[in-house]
């Protein structure tokens, strides 16, 4: 600043400034008139600092941060409230090879060529929240890449949004690659070539979450889920209130990862019926039951064993004549398993296992012969346990019968080949092997072995599906992957991995029997094979299916689908039985579920067991829940107050329905269905009858007055 009295020069200069050469060269300086007024030149100094030095400094700001922005390697787009292009950085000219002129005035569009995300960010935006995700760019050349990109908005000085901010990663198609930027930590690191883990641990983690997304953004695929998403974004922003807010819920629930999972409808469980909601809840929840009560040590809970059972000896291999007779209807639906169960003297599982597995040519696939086969079966059943009523080997050769009977159907045999044939039979015979007669919950609760084991993640599936292997190969006199292990270590090609995929099969399908994902398989068989029926032309002539549709179905995972689905089907098929069937095996689970037995019906109960051959014991899993202080999973079954018609016709109606509905539109079983419905009304009749325990319906003293009802029934 120039002080100055004579004003003739101030005038001369004019505008009160004056060029000055200085040791720094020539610089503008201001001239003001002298005066002692400290007033004035206090208030010349901060109009000097106002309309001057801070414009200058701001300038200079804005220049370090223009150079700071040629030389990021972030892509960086600025836009104003109408996404139109103000400017862009290098990196942005060097990846998409445009110049800045090309850009400005555009809208962000023309280089942002996918549209699908814009409601989705836009309702972020206008949130206050930044976006991000991933966008398709369109170099100059005109091929696409797609970037992770974060979008932020910014106002100058008010609420009103004044420019947008776009933010997008180089990938190392992009012309960067990582491999060539020095890691992100202090100096020191970049110094040794190497990372400084403190300095690196200092920073956020974002980048590095960044750096995954984008990698996994560039790959040539996108989420169904996420294309449903952007749609109910954009649905979102068109709609009214009472819409939005519903379109929340819907993107709520779409975020979940489990979108299969089971969540039961209240309003399909009817108060009145806490025993169908019992049932219900136990058969899919998963892990433990919330209690208030302390989880006991494995010392305190249920002593369950896991040894096998003794049983009478195997009868001679040459099959005697009546229970040739009965195996002759092995592959029909009407099969009667509880009288192949009374001949072969609580065998049924060698005797119907070798029926079906030599029927199928099981042998020849595996490449063992029949003994062998022979001495798997017999060691199989072993190990089912004849003190469960249900969980036994006559279940598992139910299952195994109802697995064969699909079999046969030609959409079946079109699909699956012979060792998909072997590996249906296999895990239906050993799908339930060693079951304690204890649910999952109930092992978990009680920290169980086999709970503790499988960290209480698909407990008694987990096990079966070991044991059938740990009994499988310990014995070369059993083992039935014999031949096909030997195929695996001497072979090359496809034969290398048979006993692999045989291995994964087998344990996929006995994994699937677990009924907490039981509506995640059947969504996903439903949207997969159950197609609608083709419409009829305009001159009623119906169009042909697409034979190509037919080997679209054809992939692996498809494949292990429809095998789920079919062991499921066969391990539950009992509703669909006939009716004596149908009551049988109802008493059956019942008797396994149920949870008081008071002393005083013990000889009744015996006598039951003598008359009617039930393998019951007298220690219930409700029963242990109660005494060790565990929570109880199905309070409601109690001997004494359960109706077995209610939890069978909600079994129905929550369960079976649907899922044989799907079955049967797949392979076509109308028997299946009739018998499903016929068996409905039955029960529901006896409900209506106020008919509950099992003493009523399988009175003792009447048992064959009983079966003749119940085949009169059939007839009608």
């Amino acid at each position: 600043m120039l002080l100055d009295n004579r004003q003739f020069l101030l005038k001369k200069l004019g505008g009160g400034e004056a060029d000055v050469f200085t040791s720094q060269g020539k610089q503008k300086v201001q001239c003001l008139i002298e005066t002692s007024n400290v007033g004035v030149l206090v208030n010349e100094l901060v109009e000097i600092e106002h309309s001057e030095v801070r414009p200058r400094m701001s300038i200079s700001n804005t220049n370090a941060l223009y150079i700071a922005l040629s030389k990021c390697k972030d892509l960086v787009q600025v836009t104003d409230e109408a996404f139109n292009v103000q400017f862009v950085n290098k990196a942005t000219e060097n990846v998409l090879g445009f110049k800045s002129e090309d850009l400005k005035g555009k809208p962000i569009s023309d280089i942002h060529q996918s549209s699908e995300y814009h409601n989705q960010m836009i309702h972020f935006l206008n949130r206050g929240k930044e976006w991000e995700g991933a966008v398709t760019c369109i170099r100059k050349g005109g091929e696409p890449i797609t970037l992770l990109c974060r979008v932020v908005s910014s106002s100058l000085s008010s609420r009103h949004i004044t420019n947008y901010i776009f933010i997008e990663e180089p990938q190392n198609d992009a012309g960067m690659t990582y491999k060539d930027q020095p890691p992100r930590g202090s100096l020191h690191s970049i110094r040794k070539g190497s990372y400084d883990v403190k300095s690196l641990a200092s920073e956020s983690g974002q980048s590095i979450r960044r750096q995954s997304l984008a990698k996994l953004n560039s790959l040539p695929i996108e989420a169904p889920i996420t294309k449903i998403i952007t749609l109910l974004y954009s649905a979102h922003e068109q709609s009214s209130g009472p819409v939005q807010q519903q379109l929340e819920k819907v993107l709520d629930i779409l975020r979940s990862t489990e979108l299969y999972s089971p969540q039961l409808k209240e309003t399909r469980i009817r108060t009145e019926d806490p025993i169908t909601a019992d049932l219900i809840t136990a058969l899919l929840s998963q892990g433990t039951v919330a209690s208030s009560t302390t989880r006991r040590s494995s010392n305190d809970s249920a002593n369950i064993k896991s040894s096998a059972s003794s049983r009478p000896s195997l009868p001679s291999i040459n099959t005697p004549g009546q229970l040739s007779s009965v195996l002759e209807q092995s592959l029909d639906w009407e099969f009667d398993i509880f009288k192949l169960e009374e001949l072969s003297n609580q065998r049924p599982l060698v005797w119907l296992g070798m029926n079906l597995l030599c029927h199928f040519n099981v042998q020849d696939t595996l490449g063992c012969d029949e003994k062998t086969l022979m001495n798997w079966l017999t060691v199989v059943e072993m190990h089912y346990l004849s003190s469960n009523s249900y969980h036994n080997s006559t279940h598992a050769a139910d299952v195994m019968q109802a697995s064969g009977y699909y079999l046969k159907r030609e959409k079946l045999n079109e699909l699956l080949d012979p060792l998909d044939i072997a590996c249906v039979l296999i895990a239906a015979c050993c799908h339930d092997i060693d079951h304690p007669g204890k649910s999952s919950i109930f092992l978990s609760n009680s920290d169980h072995d086999l709970a503790i084991l499988y960290n209480d993640q698909s407990v008694l599936e987990s096990h079966h599906a070991a044991m059938t292997f740990k009994l499988t190969l310990a014995d070369d006199r059993v083992n039935i992957f014999k031949a096909i292990l030997k195929l695996s270590y001497f072979s090359t090609g496809l034969e290398r991995d048979t006993y692999k995929v045989a291995r994964q099969s087998i344990i996929d399908m006995i994994l699937a029997t677990e009924m907490t994902r039981h509506f995640e398989h059947l969504a996903k068989f439903v949207n997969i094979f159950t197609k609608p029926e083709p419409k009829d032309e305009p001159d009623g002539v119906p169009t042909e299916t697409d034979s190509s549709d037919a080997c679209n179905f054809q992939t692996q995972e498809n494949i292990a689908l429809a095998k789920r689905m079919l062991i499921k089907c066969a391990d539950v098929s009992n509703p669909t039985r006939p009716l004596k069937l149908c009551v049988e095996w109802a008493k059956r689970i019942a008797e396994e579920y149920f949870a008081q037995v008071d002393a005083t019906h013990v000889p009744e109960i015996l006598e039951l067991k003598e008359v009617y051959n039930l393998k019951v014991t007298l220690q219930f899993q409700t029963d242990e829940e109660k005494a060790n202080g565990l929570p109880v999973v199905m309070p409601m079954f109690d001997r004494s107050t359960c109706s077995i018609p209610k939890s069978q016709l909600g079994f129905i109606d929550f369960i079976i329905n649907d899922m044989m509905e799907a079955w049967d539109s797949f392979i076509e079983l109308p028997e299946m269905l009739y018998y499903l419905r016929s068996n409905y009304q039955y029960w529901k009749e006896r409900e209506e009858q106020g008919i509950t325990g099992i003493n009523e319906l399988c009175p003792h003293n009447n048992r064959i007055e009983l079966l003749r009802e119940l085949d009169e029934s059939k007839g009608d």
